[in-house]
């Protein structure tokens, strides 16, 4: 944990959501079982359903009892009935650039659109990771790399050496991870989580993060047959390395150079993809099995050298690949199909004089691709340059439009923007215990 108050800030945690420290639990226990003792389970859930989902996932700390009804999944089943709640999202970017794309955790809450007042209240940020120390919270920079299932992982980068936070920005738990086996700043990131909502099961929500080192030279010739893997595991609480054997200069490539679009992969199916410059195909790791290979890309495609004009995403289960193709000034929309055996299916072909934009400042000359829709299939999220707005494209009736979000998205940028959607689960996804290292 990152200082003396991170130490407070993690006690705190562990009698709210994990119920290790009982002694506090039975002095509030104590003053409200007079109460709610009179109440049968199913009166009790009745009257907890009703609360928002925040105060309601604070209710755990109340009581022993409290915290046993609220974690069972018959009670998640019976909050969501009530409320009537899918699964919500908000878009993490940046309106402005900024050097290695860094932010002031305060600042965070600028750049998030989102349709759902959800993330207004308690806030979407990142503040509660700053330092204690005043001066240094003035100065502290953070980099937003990836989010899996509510958690987000994001790094203290000028910090040597180099520390990871893995955090849920609505109930602000954190925690840090010890520092990775080398101090290199510029790897591909991956970052997935399982989350486990229910007490009464053995197991707990873990996640894993994933480094992998780029390879700077000449030419893909002068690669080595192996990539090097470093991979934090939050059950076990340490790093491990793996190492990548290839068979072929096509897993070389993809690690050819450095795609500042995609430091961070796609998750998908419980895998790890990372789409690259090249025009080779996609990188693909199983955190589980250790198994790393290269899922060719359509034929068809041929990546344009200008890095607006293509994406990878998921897009409610499946991984997707978007391209611009300046043969016939046509956009497609790609689905990976049979569990990922290289297979993709053809989703969306429209030319650009096609689309229908009710948005007169929209030029579309000047968009470029940055995702699908994390859960509408139909649609794809792009960047207009010339008017500095992300847009909405929905693949049914051909039209481009603004997100129907609570605030507009302006984006001032010479680059594409980086682009984060964040989805929202059913429940509050905790943040699990690890062990905690010396990182000074």
């Amino acid at each position: 944990m990152n200082g003396g108050s991170g130490g407070g800030r993690m006690a705190e945690l562990e009698v709210m959501f994990d119920g290790s420290s009982l002694t506090k639990q039975r002095s509030v226990e104590s003053v409200s079982s007079s109460v709610f003792d009179k109440l049968t389970d199913e009166l009790l859930i009745e009257t907890l359903i009703r609360l928002p989902i925040k105060p309601a996932n604070l209710c755990k700390c109340v009581s022993i009892r409290f915290r046993s009804l609220i974690s069972t999944s018959y009670f998640v089943r019976c909050y969501l009935n009530h409320h009537q709640i899918n699964n919500s999202f908000a878009l993490y970017y940046q309106s402005k650039p900024t050097f290695h794309n860094m932010i002031r955790p305060s600042l965070m809450g600028i750049d998030i659109a989102f349709g759902f007042p959800i993330f207004e209240s308690p806030g979407f940020s990142l503040s509660f990771l700053a330092s204690s120390d005043s001066e240094q919270q003035n100065q502290e920079t953070f980099q937003y790399l990836a989010s899996n299932n509510g958690l987000v992982l994001c790094c203290a980068a000028m910090r040597r050496p180099i520390v990871y936070f893995v955090c849920n920005p609505l109930t602000k738990q954190w925690i840090s991870l010890p520092p990775p086996p080398s101090n290199v700043k510029t790897v591909y990131t991956g970052f997935i989580c399982n989350p486990q909502y229910s007490c009464n099961d053995d197991r707990k929500t873990s996640f894993k993060v994933v480094r992998i080192e780029v390879v700077k030279c000449e030419s893909p010739r002068q690669l080595s047959g192996t990539l090097k893997l470093e991979i934090f595991c939050s059950i076990l609480g340490k790093w491990a390395e793996e190492y990548f054997m290839s068979s072929s200069n096509l897993d070389h490539e993809l690690f050819y150079g450095w795609n500042y679009r995609c430091p961070s992969a796609v998750v998908c199916d419980g895998l790890l993809h990372w789409d690259t410059l090249s025009n080779c195909g996609i990188f693909t790791y199983d955190p589980y099995n250790g198994e790393c290979r290269t899922i060719e890309l359509p034929r068809e495609i041929r990546k344009p050298l200008w890095a607006l004009k293509y994406c990878l995403g998921e897009s409610a289960g499946c991984l997707r690949y978007a391209n611009f193709s300046w043969d016939d000034t046509n956009y497609r929309v790609w689905e990976l199909k049979n569990g990922g055996e290289s297979e993709w299916l053809l989703l969306h072909e429209v030319h650009l004089d096609e689309m229908k934009s009710t948005v007169e400042t929209i030029n579309k000359d000047c968009m470029g691709l940055l995702s699908p829709h994390p859960l509408d299939q139909d649609v794809v999220f792009f960047w207009c340059r010339s008017s500095c707005r992300i847009v909405e494209y929905n693949m049914r009736n051909k039209i481009l439009k603004l997100p129907c979000f609570l605030r507009d998205m302006k984006i001032i940028s010479l680059l594409s923007p980086m682009f984060f959607p964040f989805v929202l689960p059913c429940w509050p996804t905790t943040v699990p215990l690890i062990k905690q290292h010396d990182l000074s």
